[in-house]
Protein backbone atom coordinates (compact mmCIF):
# COMPACT_ATOMS: atom_id res chain seq x y z
CA UNK A 1 0.00 0.00 0.00
CA UNK A 2 1.08 3.44 -0.41
CA UNK A 3 0.29 7.14 0.89
CA UNK A 4 1.77 10.04 -1.21
CA UNK A 5 5.22 8.96 -2.31
CA UNK A 6 5.65 6.85 0.25
CA UNK A 7 5.09 2.58 0.46
CA UNK A 8 4.66 0.30 3.42
CA UNK A 9 6.60 -2.98 3.81
CA UNK A 10 6.20 -6.21 5.08
CA UNK A 11 8.05 -9.37 5.23
CA UNK A 12 7.83 -12.21 7.96
CA UNK A 13 10.14 -15.08 7.73
CA UNK A 14 10.45 -18.45 9.28
CA UNK A 15 13.43 -18.67 11.97
CA UNK A 16 15.61 -21.57 11.25
CA UNK A 17 14.92 -24.37 14.65
CA UNK A 18 16.86 -23.22 17.52
CA UNK A 19 18.04 -19.82 16.27
CA UNK A 20 15.56 -17.67 17.74
CA UNK A 21 18.11 -16.49 21.03
CA UNK A 22 20.84 -16.15 18.76
CA UNK A 23 19.12 -13.87 16.36
CA UNK A 24 17.37 -11.96 19.36
CA UNK A 25 20.63 -11.07 19.85
CA UNK A 26 22.06 -9.88 16.86
CA UNK A 27 19.03 -7.52 16.58
CA UNK A 28 19.73 -6.17 20.31
CA UNK A 29 22.76 -5.30 19.38
CA UNK A 30 21.56 -2.20 19.03
CA UNK A 31 24.69 0.30 17.48
CA UNK A 32 23.12 4.09 16.86
CA UNK A 33 25.94 4.89 14.25
CA UNK A 34 25.59 1.87 12.16
CA UNK A 35 21.74 2.69 12.22
CA UNK A 36 22.66 6.44 11.21
CA UNK A 37 24.76 5.21 8.29
CA UNK A 38 21.63 2.93 7.43
CA UNK A 39 19.32 5.82 7.47
CA UNK A 40 21.81 7.92 5.38
CA UNK A 41 22.48 5.19 2.53
CA UNK A 42 19.26 4.32 1.95
CA UNK A 43 17.88 7.93 1.73
CA UNK A 44 14.41 7.08 1.09
CA UNK A 45 13.66 5.02 4.13
CA UNK A 46 10.98 6.09 6.95
CA UNK A 47 11.65 3.91 9.21
CA UNK A 48 12.25 0.07 10.40
CA UNK A 49 11.77 -2.38 12.64
CA UNK A 50 12.68 -5.92 13.46
CA UNK A 51 9.92 -8.07 15.66
CA UNK A 52 10.11 -11.45 16.71
CA UNK A 53 7.21 -13.10 17.28
CA UNK A 54 5.29 -16.79 18.21
CA UNK A 55 7.88 -18.11 20.67
CA UNK A 56 11.24 -16.70 18.44
CA UNK A 57 10.27 -18.72 15.49
CA UNK A 58 9.31 -16.10 12.74
CA UNK A 59 10.32 -12.73 12.10
CA UNK A 60 8.87 -9.56 11.05
CA UNK A 61 10.42 -6.81 9.47
CA UNK A 62 8.27 -3.49 8.70
CA UNK A 63 9.31 -0.29 6.82
CA UNK A 64 8.46 2.56 4.59
CA UNK A 65 9.94 3.94 1.97
CA UNK A 66 10.11 6.26 -1.03
CA UNK A 67 9.97 5.21 -4.37
CA UNK A 68 10.40 2.52 -6.89
CA UNK A 69 10.24 -1.18 -4.76
CA UNK A 70 12.37 -2.27 -7.01
CA UNK A 71 15.26 0.86 -6.18
CA UNK A 72 14.50 0.07 -2.25
CA UNK A 73 15.21 -3.82 -2.90
CA UNK A 74 18.43 -3.29 -4.96
CA UNK A 75 19.52 -0.32 -2.72
CA UNK A 76 19.52 -3.02 0.37
CA UNK A 77 21.75 -5.48 -1.89
CA UNK A 78 24.17 -2.62 -2.57
CA UNK A 79 24.23 -0.16 -0.15
CA UNK A 80 24.10 -2.42 3.21
CA UNK A 81 24.42 -6.19 2.07
CA UNK A 82 26.19 -6.96 5.74
CA UNK A 83 22.98 -5.79 7.58
CA UNK A 84 20.54 -8.11 5.99
CA UNK A 85 22.77 -11.31 5.30
CA UNK A 86 23.40 -10.85 9.07
CA UNK A 87 19.96 -10.92 10.35
CA UNK A 88 17.96 -13.38 7.49
CA UNK A 89 20.75 -15.76 7.77
CA UNK A 90 19.07 -17.36 10.62
CA UNK A 91 15.62 -17.51 8.44
CA UNK A 92 14.62 -20.69 6.32
CA UNK A 93 15.58 -20.76 3.04
CA UNK A 94 17.32 -17.21 2.85
CA UNK A 95 19.67 -17.28 -0.61
CA UNK A 96 21.69 -14.19 0.23
CA UNK A 97 21.58 -10.58 -0.40
CA UNK A 98 23.54 -10.73 -3.74
CA UNK A 99 21.69 -14.18 -5.04
CA UNK A 100 19.75 -13.53 -8.21
CA UNK A 101 16.65 -15.13 -6.60
CA UNK A 102 16.99 -12.59 -3.89
CA UNK A 103 13.82 -10.10 -5.40
CA UNK A 104 11.98 -13.34 -5.90
CA UNK A 105 12.53 -14.62 -1.87
CA UNK A 106 10.94 -11.20 -0.85
CA UNK A 107 7.66 -11.38 -2.89
CA UNK A 108 7.34 -14.79 -1.40
CA UNK A 109 7.74 -13.98 1.89
CA UNK A 110 6.24 -9.83 1.69
CA UNK A 111 2.49 -8.99 2.77
CA UNK A 112 0.63 -6.21 2.26
CA UNK A 113 -0.75 -4.23 5.02
CA UNK A 114 -4.33 -4.56 5.88
CA UNK A 115 -4.51 -0.85 6.73
CA UNK A 116 -1.55 1.91 6.13
CA UNK A 117 -1.36 5.52 7.29
CA UNK A 118 0.93 8.63 7.26
CA UNK A 119 0.89 11.75 9.66
CA UNK A 120 2.28 13.43 6.63
CA UNK A 121 1.30 11.59 3.65
CA UNK A 122 2.48 13.84 0.85
CA UNK A 123 6.82 13.83 2.09
CA UNK A 124 9.53 12.23 1.21
CA UNK A 125 12.44 11.70 3.80
CA UNK A 126 14.54 14.20 1.34
CA UNK A 127 11.88 16.64 2.03
CA UNK A 128 11.16 16.15 5.28
CA UNK A 129 15.38 16.31 5.89
CA UNK A 130 15.08 19.74 4.01
CA UNK A 131 12.22 21.19 6.08
CA UNK A 132 13.91 20.43 8.94
CA UNK A 133 16.97 21.94 7.81
CA UNK A 134 15.12 25.10 7.02
CA UNK A 135 12.78 25.40 10.27
CA UNK A 136 16.65 25.34 12.33
CA UNK A 137 18.13 27.79 9.99
CA UNK A 138 15.05 30.07 11.00
CA UNK A 139 15.05 29.12 14.89
CA UNK A 140 18.49 30.23 14.56
CA UNK A 141 17.40 34.04 12.79
CA UNK A 142 14.93 34.24 15.19
CA UNK A 143 17.21 33.74 18.57
CA UNK A 144 19.59 35.93 16.69
CA UNK A 145 17.46 38.53 16.17
CA UNK A 146 16.25 38.35 19.93
CA UNK A 147 19.71 39.42 21.34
Amino acid sequence: MSRGPTNEFTLIFKIKPGQGEQLRTVLGQSNLEREAQIQARIGTLHDARWVLFDDDTRLLFASNFDGDWDVYIDDFAALIPDVFDGILQHTEDYPGIRDPRIKDFVVDHQHTAAGYSRAIPDATVKELKKALRVNRAFQELLDAGAT
